[in-house]
């Protein structure tokens, strides 16, 4: 029966259901169209009907081949719907269900075409939340593309954020669907761009492998295997496609590719991927073509230990061995808004021994700057879970169940170095503190510790005596930053007028000091050259904000802000992982967080969660691509602690053996090795040995360092009377 929307449409037969309502086919004005009518208890909701009407106009500039045009939004008494373009075919999900798995050309291109679509719509300001195969559309009427794949649209923008309301959802629960839900998500961080990436990665994943990377089993088992467990590769799979997946699928949102860059980087391997067949492989825990889930078996008798199920073709899969919840089959429900109750921090990480020891929780102080982690979940209740965690932990270990287990920190009963969230020294062995910690104690990619040292201590460069730099326009404060760009070092102090002041040094020797004026600084300030010929500068005004101001070609553009919500604690640090990226770490509420700058665009702010809790200010540097390494000083004990990262993850710390530092350190790396300083001290480090520490000559008070050239380093320390001095080694 027909039926009329509004005064321009009338809806003629259903076309399909999802949990947002019911989509229908219809005609208007311009022809046949398709009509999305939202559920009834939706359209009642005034707040959700005004927040649509608001972004109507968002809605209706998403103007892309790639995207399910939205040609209207109709509000007539207890109809609200969207009207899109008729798309004349199926979804990617019908297709999965029949062909299980794609060929690897047609799977690229497939999802080619979505990053296309993610990529005019994130230029627009929009993110989609909830990318999936059933929220992508094969047109079947256009001309096949590479590997016969029909040109695919992602449709139901808006949808899931917009229905995502305060009053229909409690902050503690978030909406998607759990095998597509990107980390920070699940962490509670606002969904940014970086989210649809993650997603986008997992529908491809799928579409190769016929399975998604975490899915399976209780919706809870899905989410701890998000923030907590490493991507397994694909038996079979090209090596390059394999590692855009792994970028992609990284924990950290600042490691993904932008959607653009993934649109391009999947084009670019369509020529090497025709003609290869389908991957052949099971999915995990399978025990043939046609067989289910290992953990969706019946169950034993309760005496009877479940056996371990059968390991896949490539290796041994956690994520398939053994459920949270006995006897659960894999998640059947793929509907869009799926609720979810969000774990606090804690129960994603599982606890120490000394959290269980201490039931010590932290929450934040008032007036202290937000972190960017949520925490909706009051002490109270975080405490009960902690003892009910605490008392899983023990029956699960009864019951002989391993693998997933809920405290999963210290498997001695010791909490691992550098990994402590407490204000308390993390151990009181004093041969514990210079060894690897073992496991993070927040969400963060599957990071193996580091490799075994050797033992040996390498040589310390030689340093030349301090000598004096030209003196600037005013006292300086602080420590200044140091970089190497063009040949040239440009060095980069705050004065005591509260704005930055520069000066450069080449082959020439000394030119004048430069003031960059305009805000007001409270810190240090933080130099990058991300590109050849420019330079970012990052400097924290007295607001609390992060400031960015950026040099090309020699001319400074005006201050602009990099965030106008969060309030660090002290001066942030700056790298360039890769060419044209920014990657910055900050202080804020005694946490480190990091973000990345890719292109014009940032991604959300995330705490580093192996750094623990910190004072003063970082230290960052790249010592190889898609490498950076922080330095942080320890707040329990003034320890500096080396975080590298790679593999898109933070991994744990390890102690810089004799140095510490009550003000912020530095570091560089040259020749091979890193080298890091705090007020008074050197150490030094290369792969396979152990850190090295001596005296600097003199008794400097703020470092800042930087290689000149591959063999020579040259650090700067101010001085009492506010100029500075600089000495030189080689290495």
């Amino acid at each position: 029966m027909a039926r009329k929307i509004g005064s321009r449409y009338t809806a003629h037969q259903v076309l399909g259901r999802g949990s947002a309502g019911t989509v229908w086919l219809g005609d208007g004005p311009e022809g046949p169209v398709a009509i999305k009518l939202l559920r009834e208890d939706l359209a009642s909701d005034q707040d959700l009907v005004g927040r649509f009407v608001q972004e109507r106009t968002a809605l209706l500039s998403l103007d892309d081949p790639h995207i399910v045009g939205i040609r209207d939004l109709v509000v007539d008494g207890t109809d609200l719907a969207l009207v899109m373009d008729l798309v004349r075919g199926t979804d990617l999900r019908s297709r999965l269900e029949r062909e299980r798995r794609l060929a690897p050309e047609a799977a690229v291109a497939i999802a080619a075409d979505v990053a296309d679509g993610l990529a005019a719509a994130h230029a627009a300001g929009v993110v989609h939340r909830d990318v999936k195969p059933e929220n992508v559309l094969l047109d079947s009427a256009a001309p096949a593309g590479p590997g016969g794949a029909p040109p695919a649209l992602l449709t139901d923008f808006g949808i899931a954020r917009l229905v995502d309301s305060p009053r229909r959802t409690r902050a503690t629960r978030i909406i998607g669907t759990p095998d597509y839900l990107a980390p920070e998500i699940i962490e509670g961080l606002p969904p940014r761009a970086s989210v649809d990436i993650y997603a986008l990665a997992t529908v491809l994943y799928e579409l190769l492998g016929g399975f998604t990377p975490f899915g399976g089993g209780h919706p809870g088992a899905v989410l701890r295997r998000h923030v907590t467990e490493a991507v397994e590769p694909l038996p079979g799979l090209p090596a390059d496609l394999d590692r855009i997946l792994t970028a992609c699928l990284a924990k950290a949102p600042a490691s993904r590719l932008t959607a653009g860059e993934l649109a391009a980087r999947l084009r670019d391997l369509l020529p090497q991927l025709a003609g290869l067949p389908a991957l052949d492989i099971a999915a995990p825990g399978e025990t043939g073509e046609q067989g289910g889930y290992a953990d969706s078996a019946a169950e034993p008798p309760p005496a009877a230990v479940p056996p371990a199920p059968p390991a896949p073709p490539g290796g041994d899969r956690r994520r398939g061995a053994v459920p949270l919840v006995r006897g659960a089959a894999p998640d059947s429900s793929r509907d869009t808004h799926t609720s979810i109750k969000l774990p606090t921090a804690e129960e994603l990480a599982g606890f120490g021994a000394s959290s269980r020891g201490t039931g010590k929780g932290r929450a934040s102080a008032p007036g202290r700057p937000a972190s960017p982690r949520h925490r909706a979940v009051s002490d109270a209740v975080r405490q009960r879970r902690i003892r009910f965690a605490a008392a899983a932990a023990a029956a699960l270990a009864v019951a002989g169940i391993g693998g997933w287990s809920i405290a999963s920190a210290g498997g001695s009963g010791s909490a691992g170095t550098g990994t402590s969230r407490d204000d308390t020294p993390p151990t009181t062995d004093p041969a514990a503190s210079t060894r690897h910690a073992t496991t993070p104690t927040a969400p963060t990619a599957a990071a193996d510790a580091p490799q075994s040292r050797t033992g040996q201590a390498i040589a310390l460069p030689q340093w030349s005596a301090f000598q004096g730099v030209p003196a600037a326009g005013v006292p300086l404060v602080g420590g200044p930053r140091a970089l190497v760009a063009g040949g040239a070092t440009y060095v980069f102090a705050r004065g005591q007028d509260k704005n930055i002041w520069y000066v450069v040094r080449d082959g020439s020797g000394y030119g004048p000091w430069h003031k960059l004026s305009g805000i007001n600084v409270a810190d240090d300030p933080a130099a990058v050259s991300a590109r050849p010929g420019r330079i970012d500068l990052f400097a924290l005004g007295t607001d609390g904000l992060l400031y960015r101001r950026t040099m090309t070609g020699a001319h400074w553009n005006s201050w602009s802000q990099v965030d106008e919500r969060t309030h660090f604690d002290a001066a942030p640090a700056a790298a360039s992982s890769e060419p044209g990226r920014i990657d910055l770490v900050g202080r804020v509420g005694g946490d480190l967080v990091t973000a990345s700058l890719v292109g014009s665009r940032w991604n959300a702010w995330a705490v580093v969660p192996t750094a623990g809790r910190i004072t003063a200010a970082p230290a960052l540097v790249s010592r190889a691509r898609g490498t950076l390494d922080a330095f942080v000083v320890r707040k329990a004990d003034g320890a500096v602690l080396q975080l590298p990262y790679s593999g898109g993850a933070w991994r744990p710390s390890t102690v810089v053996q004799g140095l510490d530092a009550t003000a912020r350190p530095d570091a560089v790396a040259a020749g091979g090795r890193l080298y890091a300083f705090a007020p008074g001290a050197q150490a030094a480090v290369a792969p396979d040995a152990d850190w090295s520490t001596a005296p600097l000559p003199g008794t400097p008070t703020a470092l800042g360092a930087a290689a000149a050239t591959p063999h020579t380093l040259e650090i700067f320390t101010r001085t009492p009377s506010g100029t500075l001095s600089r000495a030189t080694a080689s290495v």
